[in-house]
């Protein structure tokens, strides 16, 4: 099989279907529950903290999940969370009430974060630092991200919230006869299925939590945090601004975000272009990031449709870019049976910052106004990729050739 047909073999296939539901998610959840929020009137500072609260339970088994991943058959695990997330979406619309809702966040949270470790895993596995298929992997992530919210708008917009959740259990519907797709990967792991494995073993959070020490990993986990900020942003109160205070419609804030994850998908295909512009892969990933936080954050001065439509397109673009960055780096510094650890080591990063932004800026916003607490983050979040810029300027040499994986 030549390299152009490996691309699109059955198992690139399958592992790119992976990641366009499990990725889109994020997105899926991010415009369904601020909507739900909004129509059960809760107030900023409880906002925040039920969409935090998806968070929680990743960031404590992350590691322990992507280590599972790297022992065992991650299909397998992948199938069990696939099965939950087609009907975890359907309880929603039962129990509409606050705590009910926090509840179900720390459970959606877990699968589906836990879900995205696995595609990460999967792809890791099979072409381990290849960057031919982390741009078209990333690609497929990012149409996932696109297609979801525009059916999950409308769904909402003409159906109510069994609609928007509706949609979301056909995702997960998808996802499973995806994974259902993947066929066994010579560089599973051997190692059998037993019971006690799902008890966390506080040595391979210790041996995981050492990989910090590789400076690769280190810019990694570093700019995966300034990454997931950006995606909560547009993920939490992104979406209760345009509903509360632009009015628009489920169907239109649906739009603006499929049209985000749209030029995200482009994004993630000229990755390897951006590093060669910028000189090194480290600073393609910190500029990349440095224009997703910025064009998000401006939201509350975007005075119209169009212009929204420019802010979210600087938005998906930088993030586009960035990813098959972050996932060519991380899957070359460490060896094929550590792609599961590394990357629930990046998930834990995903999720300190999937718990401290909307819990932090529902707060700002209550004290002092959605507009005020869109613009404090913004500065935050840059200062903080400033600052990361210049802890991380030996990492890569400036001028890295242009051949490297993006």
């Amino acid at each position: 099989m030549d390299s152009s047909e490996r691309l699109y073999s059955r198992t690139a296939l399958a592992i790119y279907a992976c990641g366009f539901f499990t990725l889109g998610f994020s997105v899926l959840v991010g415009l369904a529950v601020p909507l739900w929020t909004v129509e059960l009137q809760a107030p900023p500072a409880t906002t925040g903290l039920v969409l935090g609260a998806q968070a929680i339970l990743p960031l404590l088994f992350s590691i322990h999940v992507g280590v599972l991943m790297d022992r065992t058959d991650a299909r397998r695990v992948m199938l069990i969370l696939a099965v939950v997330s087609a009907i975890l979406p359907l309880v929603y619309p039962l129990m509409p009430w606050i705590p009910a809702l926090f509840a179900l966040q720390l459970v959606t949270g877990f699968v589906y974060q836990l879900s995205w470790v696995g595609a990460q895993t999967l792809i890791g596995r099979a072409y381990p630092g290849d960057p031919r298929f982390y741009g078209r992997f990333s690609s497929a992530a990012n149409l996932g991200m696109f297609l979801g919210p525009l059916l999950d708008g409308f769904a909402w917009s003409g159906l109510g919230k069994w609609g928007g959740f509706g949609v979301m259990a056909l995702w997960g519907a998808g996802f499973t006869v995806a994974v259902l797709a993947v066929p066994k990967l010579s560089a599973d792991a051997a190692e059998p299925f037993d019971w006690r494995m799902l008890v966390p073993d506080p040595r391979s959070y210790v041996t995981t939590l050492r990989m910090i020490a590789i400076p690769a990993i280190t810019l990694v986990v570093l700019a995966t945090f300034l990454r997931i900020s950006a995606s909560y942003i547009r993920g939490s109160f992104y979406t209760v601004y345009l509903s509360r205070d632009a009015h628009l419609s489920g169907s239109l804030i649906g739009s603006l975000v499929a049209f985000g994850s749209f030029t995200g998908t482009f994004g993630s295909l000229f990755a390897q272009s951006a590093v060669r512009l910028c000189g090194s892969q480290r600073r393609a990933l910190l500029w990349s990031e440095a224009l997703a936080l910025f064009s998000i954050c401006i939201t509350p001065m975007l005075p119209n449709v169009w212009t929204l439509a420019i802010g979210i397109a600087g938005y998906g673009i930088g993030m586009g870019v960035n990813q098959p960055i972050l996932l060519a780096i991380l899957s070359s510094a460490v060896g094929v049976d550590y792609q599961g650890a590394a990357a629930g080591l990046r998930s834990t990063a995903n999720l300190i910052a999937g718990l401290g932004i909307p819990i932090c800026m529902g707060l700002a916003i209550e004290a002092s106004g959605m507009r005020e607490g869109f613009y404090l983050t913004g500065i935050v979040l840059l200062a903080t990729t400033a600052m990361i810029a210049l802890f991380t300027r030996r990492t890569e040499p400036v001028g890295a050739p242009a051949s490297q994986p993006s």
